[in-house]
């Protein structure tokens, strides 16, 4: 085999020479160069490599001048093993001992890749070339060259220059060594012989051993590597050592080089070198500090020799360093001077018998004791450590034998262990314990293993400074005891007899120790115990530098990685690795649980350190807590990290953010949480400022000062944020706190843990970039389980509660809601609100019942916090909150309803109110099991109902005796449709489909349908399908919504007008939208109709995209929303506007919001009784559903007066135009109204749709109806009018009248009786009076709304139009709807105008009771003088109505109307002038006939004026028509009241004149074009003329 190598080596040499040789130039033969080259290194290079390398040699030994050494490091084209390029160091000099193993020992200290090295001895020669050094061929000394050929991986420009300066440098001292060897030796030589010359008198034994032992060095035991004198002077404290003025030997002729440190520091002696001088020794020998660069890399042995004078004085040191030889470990110890001494005196220590066992046993501890530390160690503790080595003998133990160096430059500790515990990872910690205690670190280690059954470590333990710790050898030993120990006996012993065995793999023991899992144990149980989950943050301190590692204890398996790493990246760190173990924990019956450990090595995102003293608990908090779903998992948690926070607190800035989310702000929650982490400092500013704001511990004095500081700190910090973006995020959450006004922040739940859930009212109204409306208060509820909002537009305020199903928007899609509610909720005492809750933990796959429970339990959940931060009633106190800073006033006030997804919620609200101990009972929710169940009694339905038999009764329809046709959205076993579909017999249904089915019946049989219709009603559950098909029409269909295409009969495509027989369902059920039919019945949930102008994602209902159609080609008459937001507002407009009857659902299902309100009332009215034991709750329970039907009364009664109020303001058509803009310019100074939100026309184009004559519709009056009640309601409330004792039957009436009387007391003292009577009375003047009515009144008169509402009052019950009201709502369906409407709009006008002269005459003085009785005793007076004063008109209107249908005696009153207006004039007069209202009368008819003012009137109101201010210029000129008038009579009676005839009397004396006026007059009232220039004038003749008449009284 060697033969076949041989000859593929010389192959491969012979092939480098020929390649070389083709080279043209000198080369050093490739077989001289490479012939000891090892065969490894030659496999990874090619002949051709082998020659570039021969011929780079050839030019290193040309270029070499033979005086210096030559370095050089460099590539060399085409040497590339094994593809690498090669950086070349070649060394040139003459040969000498150590040259080769000191180069390499230089080389390898640095670089390991070294892929050749080469060191032939050359032989040259002039004029021959090179030839291999042999025994052969010796030749002579100067002609021999060391040739060193190292190649090594790349180096760069700036290694190549450092390593070359560092080989010089070892080359020098090569060659100082080997110069100055025999030098050294004469030197030691003198020394000897002066130390033999010297009397030692009775230390001359130790003398002998000293020159015994310098002669042993000399024999060829120690390579002389450098020496030099010192010289030794003074004595004691003035001691001291100084370098001999002559020049070293060897490496310490360089005067720089030193031996010796202290500390870290080169120096020339120490204390212990001059104790040493000091003392009786005659050698030292130790270590130097220095590792030796020259033979072999390892610290030189240290020899210092004490220098006499011929008086036997100490005169100084000769240093020697070098290296001992392999004899001086080789040899026995006992023939080696000065060891074998110390032998000696260890074993006459003893004496023992040299042949006994314990004296062999004694002889070999010394002979293996470590060589090197034996040379340095003193006999007396060698003698110590040698007797505890022989114990170990007969019981292997842990023995640790430590001692410090002389100098403290190092420990050397020998350590003994058990062999069967011994290892190399044993080892290591050991060495890691050593070097920790001692301050130091492993120098170097040598591990042995003597007979026995122990195994020996020596440890050198370098120190590079101060003075050693002295550690007890005892503590040395239990630590490496611990150490050694098996890990389950050291565990148990650890954890004690009761801790359980744990069992745990190898490699659990190699990476904990039983100390850290003792630590851990507590975690492990918890864990096996049921805990999910526990952690802890931890640095390896055992790296060379501490590593973050995080223990994760997992119960019952292996932990996902998808579950782990996100909670670690989102808190700020990457994970770099990761290690798992399983942890068997025993369990009763010998069962074991299963404990999974991940332990994952982490960094800092930032690569930053984490203080785990400071951060360490809050980091695992959130870890847990977000593993626990108790905090959200994403990267606001980062915050935990870089602002200092707790996860809690994090929380309350994420609960911001999402809020800002829900609140249309354009940045994503991660952008958000991305910018706090970008400015850790401005959100731990932000958070301290909600903390500080509404920490109830906070002394109210000192909190305005703590928070202005915060927020100038704040403010400044903010200046310096660069990004636009981020300064506008940072800014909101500021705006946003500042909004705050309450929070359940620093509650505690009874266990005194906080509370989960976050709550947060805020003042919208402060909150910058809400979209409008802005509601009045806004609660924003956010947790893991369930976030929401809950929106206000008043201080009383009602609304149902959404399931929602819109996580991004849920607070667009509630304020949507709350928009119609707050134009629906006019009809009732609170104002609108909405609330919407999103579910976050449905079960994903749930069934339906799982989903619905968890989406109840979140309804709890979102409920209770609701209700943590609303004040509470306890008898006549308000109770505030507990831990609660409130900053916006007392605020008890929170009812609940139903909606979407929470229909059957009512009686868990209730309880929830009950659990809480809220004020409001279980009047909280309406419609509960002890309230009115809306289904039941139809109401919404009817509601409805009600409007839409309006829409028909004004186009002549009945729809209750007349058949008509309908079409709709939804199914029997619905609520509104359901009923709705049942409450005429008349009904036509043709088609309708709901989420299921679409049903289709061309021709229904009225009286079997409805039957069947009512059977679907009263199942439990049904559908379309279940519907009896035997009753249906020829070509009917019920087709499920899941079919891909239908077929439609000849009959079903004529029914719902479709021109094709092969559809979709959605085209169907489009077809079925457009269908010529008389009424459209919204009765199911989404959106179908929108404007032409609408984008269905403007809609916001995707699933009905497919559906919907445009209002445009609705081809049914009339449209009846029972059902919420069946139909967009533009789209109602659009239909109206393109000749539909609508509404909008706010007006048309009304009822459901108007009952629940009623029942909580009652609810609220009856608590008083119950409290007071008058009433027990089953007796309550009873009362309330034997009121349901006058309930019901009193609810539809709005929806019916409510759609005529529309229907009338709708007839004056273009006519009140200017009245509506005045009204909405008004509401919207007072920021009462937005157009925008309400799609209200703007001033622009509200004028351009009148000069078109299309005036308002009817959605669009409605919504103005709604604004003028809740305006004039927030008046009403604000003012003292509800406590006007006038208004006692206002607030009873408004009960069913079964409980009037015998709560008559508690009626009186309900708490929300200003706000029932304040209600009524706005809906009354509004609906009466119109939408612009308490506008015009205050415009008008310069009243106040109370005052035009109390004069509304006195002109209705003074003037008894409430029986003509009644009266003329009788006539539904006996007369035509447009002359009924007609009745109405004529006892409106005088309505209008009697409020309007009340508060001009100044009737209204005194008391409101007593106004009225005087009004209706000066009617009952003065109408049989108005019956012989009547016009001839009358009569023909009296006829008119007569011949429609009207009943006589209305007819009659109805004609004569406007002869009340003349009431509150006359009594005036009377009231001025002290005469009877008779003559007042007849006075005022004489003035009347005179001036012909009341033609002048008449045609004055008829003017038609273009803007508001001529509006007022026409009414201030009547007035002053009207006034004066009033004025010449008084006048006229008090200068002629003696008169019979005043009046005639007043007119003889100044006849002329008065003539003259007159014809004025009469001519301005006859021209047929009176214009408001022509008023005018007309009003100042009769101004100055009273004025005239006043001032000559």
């Amino acid at each position: 085999m060697a033969e076949r190598l041989d000859a593929k080596r010389e192959k491969q040499f012979d092939i480098a020479a020929k390649v070389a040789a083709a080279t043209g130039g000198l080369y050093l033969d490739p077989e001289i160069l490479f012939k000891r080259a090892s065969d490894d290194d030659l496999k990874q290079y090619t002949p051709e490599m082998l020659a570039y390398a021969a011929v780079h040699s050839a030019g290193e030994l040309a270029r070499w001048n033979g005086k210096v050494p030559r370095v050089s490091i460099e590539p060399i084209a085409n040497v590339e093993p094994g593809g690498v390029a090669v950086s070349v160091l070649s060394v040139t000099d003459h040969n000498m001992p150590f040259l080769y193993e000191s180069v390499m020992g230089e080389v390898t200290s640095s670089y390991r890749d070294l892929h050749m090295a080469v060191h032939p001895i050359l032989v040259t020669e002039e004029g021959k070339a090179p030839e291999l050094y042999s025994a052969e061929r010796r030749g002579a000394p100067a002609n021999r060259v060391s040739h060193i050929q190292i190649h090594l991986a790349p180096l760069t420009t700036l290694q190549s220059a450092e390593l070359t300066k560092r080989v010089k440098s070892v080359l020098e001292q090569v060659r100082l060594t080997v110069t100055d060897w025999r030098p050294m030796l004469t030197k030691l030589d003198a020394v000897i012989a002066e130390l033999s010359a010297y009397s030692a008198g009775y230390n001359r034994a130790d003398r002998d051993e000293a020159l015994a032992f310098l002669r042993w060095l000399r024999d060829e035991n120690f390579t002389f590597l450098g020496m030099r004198e010192y010289i030794y002077s003074g004595r004691g404290l003035h001691a001291k050592v100084e370098r001999d003025e002559g020049a070293g030997l060897g490496i310490l002729s360089d005067p720089d080089v030193r031996v010796l440190r202290a500390g870290k520091d080169a120096v020339t002696t120490t204390p212990e070198i001059l104790a040493f001088l000091d003392g009786e020794d005659f050698l030292i020998v130790t270590k130097a500090n220095v590792k030796s660069v020259v033979h072999r890399r390892s610290y030189m042995d240290y020899v210092g020799v004490k220098r006499f004078d011929d008086m036997g004085n100490v005169t100084g040191e000769l240093r020697i360093v070098g290296l001992f030889t392999s004899t001086a470990y080789t040899s026995a110890a006992d023939e080696i001077p000065l060891l074998r001494s110390k032998i000696e005196r260890v074993k006459a220590h003893f004496g023992f018998d040299p042949m006994s066992h314990s004296g062999r046993m004694l002889a070999n501890t010394l002979e293996y004791y470590p060589r090197d530390d034996l040379f340095q160690i003193d006999t007396t503790l060698l003698a110590t450590f040698a007797e505890q080595i022989n114990d170990l003998a007969d019981r292997p133990r842990v023995r640790v034998l430590p001692r410090i160096d002389h100098f403290d430059r190092f420990v050397s500790v020998i350590v003994y262990v058990p062999r069967e515990e011994y290892d190399s990872i044993v080892r290591e910690k050991i060495g890691t314990y050593l070097k920790t205690v001692y301050d130091g670190r492993v120098s170097a280690y040598y591990p042995a293993f003597p007979e026995g059954g122990v195994a020996r470590v020596h440890f050198i333990i370098g120190r590079s400074g101060g003075e050693t710790p002295r550690i007890p050898q005892a503590k040395l030993e239990e630590t490496i005891r611990g150490i050694t120990a098996r890990w389950d006996d050291r565990f148990q012993a650890l954890a004690g007899h009761k801790a359980p065995a744990i069992g745990v793999s190898n490699a659990f023991q190699d990476s904990f120790t039983p100390e850290e899992t003792v630590s851990d144990l507590a975690n492990i149980l918890a864990c096996a115990g049921g805990e999910p989950i526990r952690i802890e943050f931890y640095y390896r301190e055992e790296e060379p530098d501490p590593v973050l590692s995080l223990k994760i204890f997992h119960a019952g398996g292996q932990l996902a990685l998808s579950r782990r790493v996100p909670l670690l990246e989102n808190l700020g760190f990457n994970v770099v690795s990761e290690q798992t173990f399983d942890i068997e924990v025993p369990a009763a019956e010998g069962v074991t649980t299963l404990v999974v450990l991940h332990d994952m090595e982490i960094e800092a995102r930032n690569g930053g350190t984490i203080d785990l003293e400071r951060h360490g608990a809050a980091l695992e908090e959130a870890f847990v807590s977000a593993f626990d779903e108790t905090i959200d998992n994403d990267s606001f948690n980062r915050l935990i990290l870089s602002a200092g926070l707790s996860a809690r607190e994090t929380n309350v800035l994420r609960a911001y953010a999402r809020y800002l989310r829900q609140a249309g702000i354009a940045y994503s929650q991660d952008y958000i949480a991305a910018t706090l982490d970008k400015y850790p400092a401005i959100a731990a500013a932000m958070f301290r400022l909600f903390h500080d704001a509404f920490d109830t511990k906070l002394a109210e004095k000192s909190r305005p000062k703590t928070l202005e500081d915060l927020h100038a700190m704040i403010e400044t910090a903010l200046a310096e944020v660069p990004s636009l973006d981020d300064d506008r995020i940072l800014r909101r959450y500021v705006n946003s706190i500042d909004a705050t006004l309450r929070t359940n922040y620093f509650q505690r739940n009874p266990d005194g843990s906080p509370k989960a859930m976050l709550a947060i009212k805020l003042d919208p109204m402060l909150v910058d970039g809400l979209p409008e409306p802005r509601p009045f208060r806004e609660i924003f509820v956010y947790g893991v389980e369930v976030e929401g909002v809950h929106l206000r537009f008043g201080r009383v305020a009602r609304g149902g509660l959404r399931w929602s199903d819109r996580a991004e928007d849920y607070r667009t899609e509630v304020l949507g809601l709350v928009k119609a509610q707050q134009v629906k909720n006019a009809v009732i005492v609170p104002v609108g609100a909405k609330g919407g809750f999103y579910p976050k933990k449905l079960p994903v796959g749930g069934n339906r019942d799982e989903i619905f429970n968890a989406g109840r339990d979140a309804y709890k959940t979102y409920i209770r916090t609701l209700l943590s931060i609303t004040d509470n009633i306890s008898g006549f106190d308000i109770v505030p909150p507990p831990d609660t800073v409130r900053l916006d006033g007392d605020d008890p006030y929170f009812v609940v309803a139903a909606d979407k997804g929470t229909a059957t919620f009512s009686d868990t609200a209730n309880a929830l109110a009950q659990e809480a101990g809220f004020w409001l009972d279980d009047a909280f929710a309406s419609g509960g099991s002890a309230g009115y169940d809306h289904k039941k009694m139809g109401i919404t339905a009817r509601g409805a109902w009600e409007t839409v038999k309006r829409h028909f009764r004004e186009m002549d329809i009945d729809i209750q005796t007349m058949p008509f046709t309908v079409a709709g959205v939804g199914d029997m076993s619905g609520d509104v449709f359901g009923n709705g579909m049942l409450l005429s017999p008349k009904i036509r249904l043709v088609a309708a489909f709901d989420h299921r089915d679409i049903f289709i019946d061309p021709d229904p049989d009225m009286d079997k349908t409805l039957a069947e219709r009512q059977r679907l009603f009263n199942l439990a559950r049904s559908s379309w399908q279940d519907f009896d098909k035997t009753i249906l029409s020829k070509g009917a269909m019920i087709i499920s919504r899941a079919s891909k295409s239908v077929t439609l009969t000849p009959e079903a495509a004529s029914a719902i007008g479709i021109d094709k027989t092969v559809a979709t369902p959605f085209e169907i059920m489009t077809a079925i939208l457009r269908s010529p039919v008389d009424l459209l019945w919204f009765g199911g949930i989404g959106t179908y109709v929108k404007s032409l102008a609408e984008s269905d994602a403007a809609v916001g209902d995707r699933a009905n995209d497919p559906i919907r159609i445009a209002a445009e080609e609705v081809r049914a008459k009339v449209i009846g929303e029972g059902a919420n937001l069946g139909v967009t507002q533009r789209g109602r407009i659009a239909y109206c506007l393109n000749g539909g009857r609508c509404n909008s659902d706010a007006i048309d299902n009304s009822a459901g919001v108007n009952t629940s309100d009623v029942e909580v009332n009652i609810k609220i009215a009856l608590a008083a009784a119950m409290h007071d034991g008058r009433l027990t709750r089953a007796k309550r329970d009873q009362l309330l559903p034997s009121m349901t039907e006058e309930v019901a009364a009193l609810v539809l009664r709005n929806n019916y007066l409510q759609s005529l109020a529309i229907s009338l303001t709708e007839r004056k058509g273009t006519a009140n135009g200017l009245e509506l803009a005045r009204f909405m310019t008004v509401l919207e100074s007072a920021k009462q109204l937005n157009r925008k939100v309400e799609t209200l026309p703007d001033d622009v184009a509200f004028s351009e749709r009148y000069a078109a004559g299309k005036p308002l519709t009817r959605p669009e009056i409605g919504v103005l109806l709604s604004y003028a009640k809740i305006v004039l309601f927030d008046a009403l409330v604000a003012s003292q009018l509800p406590d006007d004792p006038y208004f006692a039957a206002t607030l009873a009436e408004y009960f069913p009248a079964k409980m009037q009387k015998s709560h008559a007391a508690d009626i009186a003292g309900h708490r929300l009786k200003r706000e029932i009577v304040a209600t009524v009375l706005a809906n009354e003047a509004i609906n009466r009076g119109g939408p612009a009515f308490a506008v015009s009144m205050m415009d008008a008169t310069a009243a106040s709304a109370s005052d035009v509402v109390r004069a509304s009052i006195v002109a209705r019950d003074g003037f008894d139009l409430a029986r003509l009201w009644t009266e003329t709502d009788a006539l539904d369906g006996r007369i035509s709807g447009q002359m009924q409407n007609r009745i109405y709009e004529e006892t409106g006008h005088v309505f209008t105008l009697l409020t309007r002269l009340l508060l001009k005459t100044g009737t209204l003085k005194g008391d409101t009771s007593e106004i009225v009785s005087r009004v209706q005793v000066a009617l009952k007076k003065l109408k049989p003088i108005f019956a012989s004063q009547m016009p001839p008109e009358i009569a023909a209107r009296k006829a008119e109505y007569q011949e429609a249908g009207v009943p006589e005696k209305l007819a009659e009153e109805i004609a004569g109307l406007l002869s009340l207006a003349l009431v509150p004039e006359i009594m005036q007069i009377a009231d001025r002038t002290g005469e009877p209202l008779a003559r007042a009368a007849e006075s005022y008819f004489a003035v009347s006939q005179t001036f012909r003012v009341g033609r002048l009137l008449v045609a004055g109101s008829r003017i038609v004026t273009s803007d508001h201010y001529e509006n007022l210029a026409l009414a201030r000129s009547i007035d002053q028509i009207a006034s004066s008038r009033r004025d010449i009579v008084i006048a006229a009676l008090a200068d002629y009241g003696k008169e019979k005839l005043p009046v005639q009397a007043w007119h003889a004396e100044d006849r002329v004149r008065i003539n003259r006026i007159a014809e004025e007059l009469s001519g301005l009232s006859d021209s047929g074009d009176l214009n408001l220039a022509r008023m005018t004038v007309a009003a100042g003749l009769l101004t100055d003329l009273a004025r005239d008449m006043v001032r000559k009284d």
